[in-house]
């Protein structure tokens, strides 16, 4: 059984809880000492570790409602966000009071949460700020002086942060402008085909319209010139539904670069690591075709039933080879389909041999090669970036 492959929004959505985890686990690990030191500290030390666990529950829930927000697209802060920072900065402030130069720790996750809660640009003042009130506090209480460098950590996880939430944005505005050039694309392709449509048929099926209605008007006045038209009338037709199906063929033709870039693209998004060539100047023309079919059909056996970590594709003159390391053929049979099948009618339509192959370190083997002197040139290979 075949494990589902996430959509790219999917799989990013699958990143942020990850990271957001990572994140819980690091400032629960922070937390621990300053809590430690509070209780420790009597009833006034007490009340600073409640401090500083509210703190640091209400501040990491703004920063995991930040990062999921920015992800989704909105770069404003959310209606929970100014309550939760506030209950953060206060709780912090108390954490301080009571726990005393170990609560200054808590700062550092009240400007983490600034960051991602706030726009980037609108972020730098508020940390700065932070920033400098923790460098001033060991000059105002000297015997704080183990926090003196405290505020160099404040302001480079205030900078990282911020940076992220740069990061973030700009890809999630690279995101639409590509959707938006995917959907023009996709556009200017249907006015395309409908225009050839248009040219195609136009004229035909006026000249067919023009010649049935000839026809039936002399169909009792002059028979054989209705057979005439008649039969021109299925000529045209003939002709029309030839150039229909010559420019239909015309569409399905697939670019081997193209099926190289859109493979990658969703290797990738299965979390499979693409190693594909860079060029396919080596490939045979008449062949480039025939390899973009069998691109697109390995690597999308790959990404539904391989469960493999690594796909290699392989390019000569005049062959291809797609390899996973994934669990392998299966039993006999099982390797079969209509795609497959498929693909076997194209290579006996250009003289090729295809084999599926399962080596003996495992994952599978997906090599076509045309019955045809090969040049002596080098294969093309490299990793996709």
């Amino acid at each position: 059984m075949s494990a589902r492959v996430l959509s790219p929004d999917e799989a990013r959505a699958l990143r942020t809880r990850w990271v957001a985890a990572a994140w819980g686990l690091v400032w629960i690990f922070a937390t621990l000492p300053v809590v430690q030191e509070g209780l420790a500290g009597g009833a006034r030390g007490t009340l600073g570790a409640v401090c500083a666990v509210v703190s640091c529950a209400s501040l990491y829930a703004s920063c995991s409602l930040s990062l999921r927000r920015v992800r989704q697209g909105p770069a404003r802060p959310g209606r929970l966000d100014p309550p939760l920072i506030v209950l953060g900065a206060l709780a912090a402030a108390g954490a301080v009071a009571g726990v005393g130069e170990q609560g200054l720790q808590m700062l550092v996750f009240l400007t983490i949460a600034l960051a991602f809660a706030l726009p980037w640009r609108a972020a730098v003042g508020p940390i700065a700020v932070l920033g400098g009130i923790l460098f001033l506090i060991p000059r105002a209480l000297p015997s704080w002086t183990a926090s003196e460098g405290a505020w160099i950590a404040l302001v480079g996880a205030g900078g990282v942060c911020v940076f992220g939430r740069y990061i973030m944005e700009q890809r999630r505005a690279a995101r639409i402008l590509e959707q938006r050039a995917h959907e023009l694309e996709i556009n200017e392709e249907r006015n395309r085909m409908a225009r050839d449509m248009h040219d195609i048929l136009g004229h035909s099926l006026t000249a067919i319209a023009l010649k049935t209605e000839l026809a039936a008007r002399l169909v009792g006045a002059a028979p054989d010139r209705a057979r005439r038209e008649l039969s021109e009338v299925q000529s045209l037709a003939r002709s029309a539904l030839a150039d229909v199906r010559s420019t239909v063929n015309g569409y399905r033709e697939l670019s081997l670069a193209g099926e190289l870039a859109r493979a990658t693209s969703i290797l990738t998004s299965a979390g499979v690591r693409a190693d594909l060539p860079l060029t396919v100047e080596t490939v045979d023309p008449e062949l480039r075709e025939l390899f973009a079919w069998v691109v697109r059909e390995g690597t999308t056996n790959v990404v539904r039933h391989a469960r493999a970590s690594r796909c290699r594709v392989r390019l000569t003159a005049v062959s291809i080879e797609v390899a996973d390391d994934g669990v392998g053929l299966g039993p006999p049979g099982a390797a079969d389909g209509h795609g497959l099948e498929g693909l076997r009618r194209r290579c006996q339509d250009n003289d090729a041999d295809l084999a599926i192959e399962s080596p003996p370190g495992g994952g599978a083997v997906l090599r076509v090669s045309a019955r045809r002197p090969s040049p002596p040139e080098t294969p093309s290979h490299g990793d996709a970036r």
